[in-house]
């Protein structure tokens, strides 16, 4: 098991500020006290408050209006947002208390679904492993991942637990991978997944699937994702050449 803590003074400040708005100090929509007010509380700078901040607004448990102030949302209930982009990133950031571990892994023959996905053939050899993510010590997500002999054959249990698993897979490897292709859906939870997360058969989670590439251009992991609706959602940044393209046609 791999285990990460808040080690910074921002994190502690978001904690705390969280905590205070999820157990009510801090009511639906009331204002919360003024960034030079908050910075004698923490002994912090503007600096760290504002980045404290930033993270409570990222769940959706704060309003930052501007020239108003900082308001607790009307219904305050905490969403860690996944960036597609860097998840080992937003979670160092938004749930540096996170626990990873692992809970089963083995040599198996690849089912028709997962030699799709890694362009192989059925049956052939590739490491599965499902690894837990805890929230104080309750289970929020769990992925399960499936590689292929060729890239997976020098890992080890410790490896495969690790929160930082791409750079450390990478590492241990000697491979670089470069890009990913990813799906999103909704989905009702089936036995096996309340089996692991709890709650209620037919209740919403989001799954993810992304199939990892090597700079070769060839798949080498499978990873498939699951995560508690109720504090987790998937966000993302796109560029819009809209100004360009309008440009060109012009």
């Amino acid at each position: 098991m791999t285990i990460v803590r808040a080690a910074t003074a921002y994190q502690y400040v978001a904690d705390t500020l969280r905590r205070r708005i999820l157990q009510g100090e801090y009511a639906s929509g009331e204002c919360l006290p003024p960034e030079r007010e908050l910075c004698e509380q923490f002994a912090s700078s503007r600096i760290t408050i504002r980045r404290a901040l930033h993270i409570l607004a990222d769940e959706m448990l704060i309003q930052r209006r501007q020239g108003d102030g900082t308001y607790v949302s009307p219904k305050p209930s905490r969403k860690i947002p996944l960036l597609s982009t860097d998840f080992s990133g937003s979670l160092a950031a938004h749930a540096p208390d996170l626990e990873r571990e692992l809970e089963s892994s083995s040599w198996r023959k690849a089912t028709e679904d997962v030699a799709a996905a890694l362009q192989t053939y059925p049956g052939a050899k590739v490491l599965f492993a499902r690894r837990l993510d805890l929230l104080r010590g309750k289970p929020v997500a769990y992925d399960e991942i499936y590689l292929p002999e060729h890239a997976s054959d020098e890992l080890d249990e410790n490896d495969l637990g690790q929160l930082r698993f791409l750079e450390r897979w990478q590492k241990v490897q000697h491979i670089r991978l470069t890009h990913l292709s990813q799906v999103i859906e909704a989905i009702a939870a089936a036995r096996e997944h309340v089996q692991h997360l709890g709650g209620k058969v037919g209740a919403p989670l989001l799954k993810e699937m992304d199939v990892i590439f090597m700079s070769t251009g060839a798949p080498c992991g499978l990873f498939v994702s699951y995560f508690r609706h109720d504090l987790f959602r998937l966000t993302s940044t796109v560029r819009l050449n809209v100004c360009e393209k309008e440009a060109e046609d012009d």
